[in-house]
């Protein structure tokens, strides 16, 4: 794979065709092939990377939602060891394992399937046709996605879902006031203010990174890495905003002093953006970055290993 924009899909050797049918036939499945193997490809680097990083997203997900005197990544993990035991910092690793599996599928794959609709398939797709692309395949797969990691962040940061395997948490958020399909729907556009960020700025990124080195003469070997680390921290970056607004609508109710009584309300997403502003929605952006820097890398690689992988079998 020269690049992401250019030829996601693998490269397999296909029959001659002896007449015009037989050629729109060959293209057709092709064209499945490469999107099922795009899809394979990426549902196992999505599963990968973001189980093997359960433990920064913990950190991350704690950092936004609760108050640590020392916010180094490190003394974080201590402090949550020593609070809550040191199995604290896989929680929610089912639904991340489950969820980012088949958001990865879904977002390659769409992502594959999408270019060769539009007819690009083969060659150097513009920038606006690409962004259009995997923004698209994420709207599709964060829609899967939501309910899990609601309930991934509800795993850490809600005390009641602490001791929950994968159906209990998905029983409990279900079944709690204002859970379920109508807390699905109010978050898509905050889960989308998060993922659309990230997918498409690692996507065009790594293409543009990839496609320079390349006409530099670059060794893939080399390129592929170093374009895999640019993209990731510069998603880590645009996706930054939409994360922590994602935590912290996630997290719960809070709770308002007024005379004698305090009530639990829900804050709006718009009213709570507004509340922290430009900083404060980067909140956490040092333990994120490692986090989504880490995955990134590992996805992009893993996703062109087993894709080139499949293309060779």
């Amino acid at each position: 794979m020269t690049s992401v924009a250019s030829s996601l899909a693998p490269t397999r050797a296909v029959p001659h065709a002896r007449n015009a049918r037989d050629r729109r036939d060959v293209s057709a499945s092709t064209s499945a092939f490469d999107a099922a193997s795009c899809a394979l490809s990426g549902g196992i680097a999505a599963c990968a990377s973001h189980s093997l990083s359960v433990p920064l997203d913990v950190i991350k997900t704690r950092l936004q939602v609760e108050k640590f005197e020392d916010e180094r990544v490190l003394s974080v993990a201590r402090e949550i060891s020593k609070r809550d035991g040191v199995v604290a910092l896989t929680a929610g690793w089912e639904q991340t394992f489950v969820g980012y599996g088949v958001q990865g599928a879904l977002k390659y794959g769409g992502f594959e399937a999408l270019k060769s609709a539009a007819g690009e398939a083969g060659t150097s797709v513009g920038l606006v046709t690409l962004m259009a692309c995997a923004a698209s395949a994420e709207v599709v797969g964060s829609a899967f996605l939501t309910p899990l990691e609601q309930i991934r962040i509800k795993t850490v940061s809600d005390a009641a879902y602490a001791n929950d395997g994968f159906v209990e948490a998905a029983t409990r958020f279900a079944a709690e006031p204002g859970g379920g399909a109508a807390s699905v729907l109010e978050s898509l556009p905050v889960i989308y203010s998060k993922m659309l960020p990230y997918t498409v700025v690692q996507l065009v990124s790594y293409d543009v990174f990839t496609r320079a080195f390349a006409d530099a003469g670059g060794d893939i070997a080399l390129t592929r890495p170093v374009s895999a680390f640019a993209a990731g921290v510069s998603a880590s970056l645009a996706s930054q905003p939409g994360d922590t607004l994602l935590s912290v609508v996630n997290k719960g109710t809070r709770e308002i002093e007024g005379g004698d009584a305090t009530v639990a309300v829900k804050t709006s997403p718009l009213a709570i953006a507004a509340e922290l502003g430009p900083m404060g929605l980067m909140t956490g952006w040092r333990a994120r970055l490692a986090h989504i820097t880490s995955i990134v890398f590992v996805q992009l690689l893993v996703y062109d290993a087993v894709k080139d992988l499949l293309a060779s079998s």
